[in-house]
């Protein structure tokens, strides 16, 4: 019997096309499942990129919002870690779900959110779990595909740091800052023409003296100014490196028989009229400051914040009860005064916890002589020779004297400014220039052994140098906060 059905499959069978529609039949399955797949596993990754951005974003946002906690908090409160700790993790789950967007849904549960304190390293780790909805592995029987990640960021916070700068302002200090201007001042100094007939080279500020004028007059900068305005540029870098409100304070207490504040711990670095640089008020056109008026002026009852209009006294720093003095260079009495303005040594982990450092600055030339305004006296000088069993007046510093700090804990940093030699000494005031040739040679050494370490240690001669020093050590005490992941 000859049917239409056997003979359309007779057709069928001796044709080629017929075998090529089997094949492609029976290989369009399999491809169209592949190509799903690879279009389940794209979405997949596109959603594990999303999610890692959102790990990563949000352990950045707990090491800093716990940083900030502490930075505010600090201000007022001891132990201010459990707050940070918790407003880090708050926000590190804000940050998430905001950049997770439309993908958060697809998480299996919260993040996982971990932030840490130790020291000053703020540590935060964040990770995830997610399933995604798969549709063409549905087909093999695979509905959902899951996905996980985690970040780790840390954080090394910017340390709150107290700088106390105790600074020489005996009559040393009004040497000229330079060479030529120890030269320019001798052409036209004044004072003490029968000692010094080629002229004196020390702009001397005591009653009667006319040194210190005339170097104004003639635009010759001294050493204090030197030092004065290399204060007036620190304040500037300071304010600059500064990642934190309130993380420098700074102190200026001047000293010649006693430490003084001329402006007591403040973080008001610069900008108004009761700012460090506004109390050093530098003028790079002439080089001088309003510190340089600190200079010995005779007096032993005046007080270093008498030349400073805008002084306000810091509560927390205990206040000036003796004058500065006047006379000599008493480095046997400074340390243990500084000493009692530090209330408190911290880490450097908060306001209330500051790192002090106190950068001394003079040339470690002690001069035990003492001026008694009322009287005209000189109490304190030898003889030279000394006799047997005196101490000479004129000697470099007992570096030992640094150790109340240093055993504090208190970081020291030394910036010696060399004291001049005198070529042809004479027998002047006691002979004191050979008292200080003598001890010349031992200054080095005693300077050296008050530093902390000899990284806090520099010697500087010019205004540059003394600029230079300040800022090196300055940037020595400091660490940068720094962000890993």
């Amino acid at each position: 019997m000859n049917t239409p059905l056997p003979r359309a499959f007779r057709r069928f069978h001796r044709a080629d096309g017929g075998a090529v529609a089997i094949i492609v039949g029976l290989t369009a399955l399999p491809l169209m499942l592949a190509a799903g797949i690879a279009a389940d596993y794209a979405i997949q990754q596109s959603v594990k990129t999303r999610l890692d951005a959102a790990a990563d974003v949000a352990a950045l946002a707990a090491i800093k919002s716990a940083e900030a906690t502490i930075a505010t908090l600090s201000q007022t409160v001891p132990d201010p870690k459990p707050a940070a700790i918790s407003a880090g993790a708050a926000q590190a789950a804000k940050s998430f779900a905001a950049q997770a967007g439309k993908y958060g849904p697809m998480l299996t549960a919260s993040p996982t959110i971990a932030v840490s304190i130790s020291g000053q390293t703020v540590s935060a780790n964040v990770s995830y779990g997610a399933s995604v909805p798969a549709n063409f592995g549905k087909i093999a029987g695979v509905r959902t595909l899951q996905v996980a990640g985690s970040s780790a960021a840390q954080l090394v916070m910017a340390k709150f740091l107290d700088f106390y700068l105790l600074l020489d302002v005996s009559g040393s200090m009004g040497l000229p800052s330079t060479v030529a201007g120890e030269n320019a001042l001798a052409l036209v100094n004044p004072d003490d023409l029968v000692n010094y007939p080629s002229g004196c080279r020390f702009a001397c500020h005591f009653p009667g003296s006319q040194g210190y004028a005339v170097a104004r007059a003639n635009n010759i900068q001294l050493r204090i100014d030197a030092v004065g305005g290399a204060v007036a540029q620190l304040m500037k870098t300071a304010q600059a490196t500064e990642t934190l409100p309130n993380q420098f304070r700074v102190g200026v207490y001047p000293f010649i028989t006693h430490a003084n504040a001329f402006v007591d711990l403040t973080a008001d670095l610069s900008g108004d009229a009761q700012s460090v640089s506004s109390a050093i008020n530098y003028n790079p056109a002439t080089g001088s400051t309003d510190f340089g008026r600190l200079l010995d002026v005779g007096n032993d009852q005046v007080f270093a914040r008498s030349y400073n209009p805008h002084y306000v006294a810091n509560p927390n720093v205990p206040a000036d009860v003796t004058p500065m003095g006047a006379g000599g260079t008493h480095i046997d009495s400074i340390f243990t005064e500084i000493n009692a303005k530090i209330v408190s040594v911290g880490d450097g982990s908060g306001a209330m916890a500051a790192r002090p450092f106190v950068f001394f600055v003079s040339d470690g030339m002690q001069d035990s002589q003492s001026y008694v305004t009322a009287t005209g006296a000189w109490p304190g000088v030898t003889a030279y020779p000394t006799p047997f069993g005196q101490t000479v007046s004129i000697r470099a510093m007992n570096p030992a004297l640094c150790s109340v700090l240093k055993n504090r804990g208190v970081t020291v940093a030394v910036i010696q400014v060399p004291y001049p030699v005198f070529p042809n000494p004479k027998t002047f005031a006691n002979s004191q220039e050979f008292k200080a040739n003598d001890a010349a040679p031992n200054l080095d050494a005693a300077m050296q052994g008050c530093a902390s370490s000899l990284d806090f240690y520099a010697k500087a001669d010019t205004p540059q140098q003394i600029t230079d020093a300040m800022q090196k050590i300055f940037a020595q005490a400091v660490q940068s906060a720094r962000l890993t992941q």
